[in-house]
Order: C-alpha cells, then structure tokens, then sequence
C-alpha cells in the first residue's frame, strides 16, 4: 500500500513539474523588479552558498525549514542552526532555525531578519538630505511540519509570516513552502522538488506624495501604492555520491530553479567529505548577473559543526558567510 501510495504520488508531482515548466517557458523575457521580499531568495546558511545554492536536496536538520521541509520528516533529535552574512552594500542578513521530533512529524521553527545601515533620507524638494535617516528592515518567521510516509519518501510544508520595513512604511502578508524528498534506492541517489514563496501579493500601507511639474509650477498628488507578487521560484534536482574510497567521497548535485521574475537557473555544486570531521565545498550558478562560483568548508567537533563559505560577485566584492549547527546527543 505505501509503495502504490509513492508511485501515484511521483506520478502526480511529475505532472506538477511538467505543468510548472511550461508556464515558466511561455515567458520570453527576464521580469527583473517585478517582485518584492527578495530577501527570501538569499541563501540561508554557508554550507548552501559554499555549495552554489544547489542544497535543497541535502542535509536533514534544523537548515532545511529554508531549503526543503520536506528532508525534516526523519527527524531524529533536536538541531538548532544559525547564519550570518554580510550581503552587498552593507546589508546584513541572519538565519536561525531549530527542528525536533514531535509525534511521528518532523517540525521546525525559523527565522530570518536583513537589515541595513541608517540611511539619509531625501526627498524631491530637499535632495541633500532632510537631517533625519531611516533603516530598512525585511522579517521572515516560519513553521515547518513534515512527515515521512516509508523510508525512501517525505513530504514537508512551511508556512511563513513576512513583514518588510522602510522608515515608518512596511507591509506584511504570509507565504508557503511545499517541498517533497525521495530516495531512489541506489546508493545515495536521491531526487526533490520544492515551491517557494506562494502567496498573495503584497501592499505597502498608506498613501506617499508625488511631486509632479507643469512648466513653472509644481504640484503635489497623493497617491497609493501598488501591488508587488512575491518571489515564487519552484526547484528540482537530483544528488548523490560519485566517488567513495575509505574515509573519502565526492557527491555532486543539480538543481533546476525556475523563478517567477527572471529566467530558468542551474546550480552545480560538489561536496568533498573526509571521514566525519572535514567537508570542502564548491559550487557554480548558470544565468545570473552577479553570481558564480563559489568555496567553502566544514568541520565537526562533536556534535557542532561550523561551517565558511564565499561566493565571487563580478561587479561588487565576494560575500562571506558563516554558520553554526548544534545536534543534541
């Protein structure tokens, strides 16, 4: 029974993605700008950026409330998890995460917080500055529940609360994550599907002034602001160990995104692994302006581990990135 239920399930999400391609496919030109909370889309932890993003499909634990809900369905004890990277132009953006066992499920609860310097503020009529400055500030909380119906096959959802702040200005709404994890059976090999980031639109409360000007006069029109869609993006791919030799292996994965503002996107990542103590990763992404190729590395000390990760950007200087995961004995 629980292997007809699989097999009808695949069946269906193979539906899903074939549906999901070709809606993508119908769009001839980048939509760059045409979403908000972009924040959703940076790489929570430095083992997923060390590994070109291409993550969804890898680790169990506390991490995966932001890449995969769907791998917390063999939970097995109690993982916190925390990031930290300085993004670009002085952009701040933290991650942390715990997961536990609760009753047969998998659970998580996350956050995710970007904030910035204090910026001047300026206005069309004063445009050096009007002495005050303002901070902006994004806010992601999310639950996770997921659970694993044999040993090969998991399905997981999140459910996130999404705030975004300029000055005194901000907007909020809620977003779902459904991701799905299977183990072919050979090996390590393994395949994943996951959406991110569907919801409602998102509206800034309030009303903002337009200066307008007509030959020598100036007016000021009060006008409301529009809509912005989230960041939808739904992912595929497929990972597994390559290479295994004593304390040695080599894992290599890829992974397909298809984001709703910009076209299809390939991650390539490698993960070599030395006993249980050392992990060197890298990674390359096909199809972005600024991104490439990236490095990092692990380590483990009992049940920490402590992971560093940088990632080239061709016209601004490399991001750093570096988290912590601690699993209860």
């Amino acid at each position: 029974m629980i292997l007809k239920f699989e097999i009808n399930l695949i069946r269906k999400l193979a539906i899903l993605i074939c549906c999901s391609s070709f809606l993508y496919a119908q769009s001839s030109f980048n939509k760059v700008g045409t979403s908000g909370a972009l924040f959703l889309n940076l790489p929570a932890g430095a083992v997923a950026q060390g590994m070109g993003k291409a993550y969804s499909g890898m680790e169990q634990g506390a991490s995966a409330t932001f890449w995969n809900p769907a791998l917390l369905g063999w939970e097995e004890s109690t993982e916190t998890f925390i990031s930290y990277s300085s993004w670009l132009i002085d952009i701040h953006h933290q991650a942390a995460a715990v997961s536990f066992p609760l009753g047969g499920l998998g659970v998580g609860i996350s956050q995710r917080l970007v904030t910035t310097a204090p910026m001047t503020e300026t206005t069309t009529l004063q445009p050096r500055g009007t002495g005050e400055s303002f901070r902006y500030q994004d806010l992601a909380l999310g639950l996770s529940i997921s659970r694993a119906f044999s040993d090969r096959f998991a399905l997981g959802g999140t459910v996130k609360y999404i705030r975004e702040s300029v000055a005194d200005l901000y907007t909020q709404g809620m977003a779902i994550d459904i991701g799905s994890f299977y183990w072919v059976g050979y090996r390590d090999l393994r395949f994943y599907m996951v959406l991110r980031n569907f919801g409602p639109d998102l509206v800034f409360d309030g009303t903002f002034l337009d200066t307008r000007v007509k030959g020598n006069l100036k007016e000021e029109v009060e006008l409301s602001y529009g809509e912005v869609g989230l960041p939808v993006s739904f992912s595929l791919g497929t990972a597994g160990s390559v290479w295994h030799s004593g304390s040695h292996s080599l894992l290599l994965a890829f992974e397909a995104n298809h984001p709703s503002d910009y076209s299809p996107r390939l991650h390539i990542g490698a993960e070599y692994k030395y006993g249980n103590h050392l992990k060197i990763r890298s990674g390359y992404g096909l199809n972005y302006e600024q991104e490439s190729w990236s490095l990092g590395c692990g380590i483990m000390a009992k049940n920490i581990f402590i992971d560093f990760a940088y990632s080239a950007m061709q016209d601004f200087s490399g991001i750093l990135s570096y988290s912590m995961r601690y699993a209860l004995p």
